[in-house]
């Protein structure tokens, strides 16, 4: 069984490519490694596996249609140029995931060479590779948008996706492996959403699903079903032909029954009267407070405040502090505009410690900061540069060694203050998004507790 997917990919196509070509996840483990080669030859043991007919011999499960996989950023753009057509979508980038145990990777990544050769052999370059890092083997494709024999687009619509999907199976089934008979059809998911869940970061829909089940099992009618949602800050358009609603924080309705199918109303309406049990909101244990003794004055104690209040309070509204020891605090009651941020909180953490450390609490601070660790990372650049001209002409063994360390030394140095530039221009976009989302969320908690107070009792 295997399904199928493919989304249009803008920006920069060799970010695509990095992610598909990853030798963590494409290597083939039977392969028996050869001695090592001299710099001369290495470029040709590298590319020699592609041509291959034995496919099993090669090192990584790897392929390229009408280019190289080491030189497909570069031929894929040439495309472009030729055809003066570098703007828009500038890549494809499709899947085909099979069911867990049913294939080896050598079949997994014939099945994928196959589909691609029929699709896309003929007028397009693609790079097919084998993924193993998931319980699931599956196929990842990049596709030019420009095809390389007319210099015309890739037209992705329904119906090239059903060929796609089709030939998929037809090759399956020639395999002797299963098919799904009633595919579900719908809207696909973005690119971004489908990278998202792939890092296994929660995804905006996948909140909104997690809200209705939970408010399903709460709710006895759908009235009470509304009202527990309007609870959680959510908005539905009144008298719309379909189900749709707007989660706080968003500016646009969505329509979620179009993606998923199973949550129209009719059948989240059947969902709750069909509940053998309801499970009815019960309040959380009581909190003890305990009385400790303060030594000075809160009026003379130093607060953290500009940039570093501002994240640590975000952080703590997202619920990264514990509230007791050996005691995580529970989001899934968080704002909606904080939850969504919980996918980033790697980022946030990494910029809180950052301001954290360097203790700097206001924009012309940070700026000065950034500007004079550009200026360290030019001088080092132009350090480097020198060390390596040297090397050129140095060829005893030991001095030639001791340069290379010291090359090595400035490159990690330059690494990390390139790290802390990212950091410091990551925080001067993010800075005002912050103080948006808290005004937000505030107003929202405002908003709903003044309804609380209008309307008291549940009829």
């Amino acid at each position: 069984m295997a399904t199928t997917k493919i989304w249009d990919v803008h920006g920069r196509i060799d970010h695509v490519i990095n992610y598909v070509l990853n030798h963590d996840k494409t290597e083939n483990e039977g392969f028996a490694e050869a001695a090592p080669l001299s710099d001369g030859a290495s470029l040709e043991a590298l590319t020699g596996y592609i041509t291959r007919e034995d496919k099993i011999k090669q090192p990584f499960f790897v392929t390229g249609l009408n280019c190289l996989p080491e030189t497909a950023v570069q031929e894929m753009n040439l495309t472009k140029k030729q055809y003066h057509r570098e703007g828009g979508i500038v890549a494809y980038h499709g899947y085909q995931s099979f069911a867990p145990g049913e294939v080896t990777p050598k079949q997994a990544h014939e099945i994928g060479v196959k589909l691609a050769k029929e699709l896309w052999g003929d007028r397009f370059e693609v790079i097919i590779a084998t993924h193993q890092d998931r319980e699931h083997l599956h196929n990842h494709f990049v596709l030019n948008a420009i095809s390389f024999k007319d210099g015309l687009r890739y037209y992705d619509c329904n119906a090239t996706y059903d060929l796609m999907r089709e030939t998929s199976d037809r090759l399956c089934r020639e395999y002797q492996l299963s098919v799904i008979e009633d595919p579900q059809t719908g809207r696909r998911p973005s690119y971004k959403a489908y990278l998202d869940k792939e890092a296994g970061k929660p995804v905006w829909h996948d909140l909104i699903i997690k809200d209705i089940d939970n408010v399903i099992q709460e709710s006895v009618t759908l009235r009470q079903f509304f009202f527990r949602m309007r609870q959680k800050g959510y908005t539905f358009k009144p008298n719309a032909k379909y189900f749709t609603l707007k989660p706080p924080g968003k500016e646009r309705f969505v329509r979620i029954d179009r993606k998923y199918p199973d949550y129209s109303l009719e059948k989240i309406e059947a969902r709750i009267y069909a509940q053998e049990k309801i499970k009815r909101h019960q309040p959380g244990p009581s909190i003890t407070h305990q009385k400790m003794k303060l030594r000075g004055s809160f009026q003379k104690a130093k607060k953290t405040s500009g940039l570093r209040g501002l994240y640590l309070h975000y952080c703590y509204r997202l619920g990264v502090f514990e509230k007791r020891k050996n005691e995580k605090r529970d989001t899934t009651h968080l704002n909606f505009v904080y939850r969504e941020d919980i996918r980033k909180m790697k980022s946030l953490r990494d910029e809180t410690i950052f301001l954290c450390h360097h203790k700097m609490d206001n924009m012309e601070a940070l700026q000065a900061f950034k500007a004079s660790t550009q200026e360290k990372i030019k001088t080092q650049c132009i350090a480097r540069k020198k060390l390596r001209n040297q090397l050129r002409t140095v060829k005893e063994e030991p001095l030639r060694s001791d340069l290379l360390n010291q090359a090595a030394e400035l490159s990690i140095q330059i690494k990390k203050l390139r790290k802390e530039v990212r950091l410091c221009e990551s925080i001067e976009e993010r800075a005002i998004s912050l103080r948006e989302k808290m005004k937000a969320a505030k107003a929202e908690t405002e908003k709903s507790k003044n309804e609380k107070e209008v309307k008291p009792i549940e009829h």
